[in-house]
């Protein structure tokens, strides 16, 4: 056999020439990148994943985080409460601080208004004490003022049966009353603007000395008694009662709206 047809079979024949192993692509430097960029998108993905899971996930706190939680709460609950009760006491206190506000304004006011009808009740009362009234109601002047018998006669004499009640004129204390040998039964009032009056011949006396009068208060009744003849009261006013200074009863009645 020649030599060529010999290198001919052995090149082209059975005995084939061995190749070498294939290095995958995606090992070969060409793709070494894009692999790089999977591991990174890999990556991205797995930390996407877990933050979407940490979201979703409830966080639980340990024991001690939640009774300090708790204790956060109980006292936020506790101060608002403590809020709540200090804003009710602050309106509770204005209410009544306007209610005891109110209270004395009604108090003076209405003390004001006891105050003027007392003022009032006092006005009138005084004006009925300083009012004038008769001693009698009903008279028959039977001896006038003057000279009489030969000597003066110092009231009016005014006739009425006995027993006739005798009124004080006016507001008045009682200076005498008492027995009096001419005068038999006699009261001496002197009223409150300093006018004196005597009652002779009383049957009875109806007050005492330093007795308080009013206008129609009963002293006593009309009687006989004394240097009398016949039932009357006999009426005199005094301008002192240091002395026997008599006046004619008539100018003063008159005076006094009584005639």
């Amino acid at each position: 056999m020649s030599s060529r047809s010999y290198t001919g079979r052995h090149y082209a024949g059975r005995h084939r020439v061995q190749r070498r192993a294939r290095t995958p692509r995606a090992l070969s430097p060409g793709f070494v990148l894009p692999t790089v960029a999977a591991a990174g998108l890999v990556v991205t993905a797995t930390g996407a994943s877990m933050a979407e899971s940490a979201t979703t996930q409830p966080f639980e706190l340990t024991s001690s985080q939640s009774a300090m939680v708790r204790t956060q709460q109980a006292a936020d609950v506790e101060t608002g409460a403590e809020l709540a009760n200090r804003r009710q006491d602050a309106s509770i206190q204005s209410a009544a601080l306007q209610g005891r506000t109110e209270a004395k304004v009604r108090a003076a006011r209405a003390a004001e208004r006891r105050a003027a009808q007392v003022a009032k009740a006092k006005a009138e009362a005084e004006k009925q004490a300083k009012k004038w009234v008769r001693p009698i109601g009903v008279w028959n002047i039977t001896s006038g003022y003057g000279w009489r018998w030969g000597k003066n006669h110092d009231g009016i004499d005014l006739g009425a049966p006995t027993g006739t009640p005798l009124s004080a004129m006016s507001k008045g204390t009682v200076i005498g009353a008492g027995w009096h040998d001419s005068f038999g039964y006699k009261v001496e009032i002197k009223y409150w603007d300093g006018s004196i009056s005597w009652y002779g011949h009383m049957s009875r006396i109806d007050v005492t000395e330093g007795q308080e009068v009013m206008p129609g208060d009963r002293v006593g009744l009309v009687g006989n008694t004394g240097h009398s003849f016949g039932s009357h009261l006999h009426l005199e006013f005094q301008r002192t009662t240091a002395s026997d200074t008599p006046l004619d009863p008539v100018p003063w009645l008159k005076d006094h709206g009584l005639w």
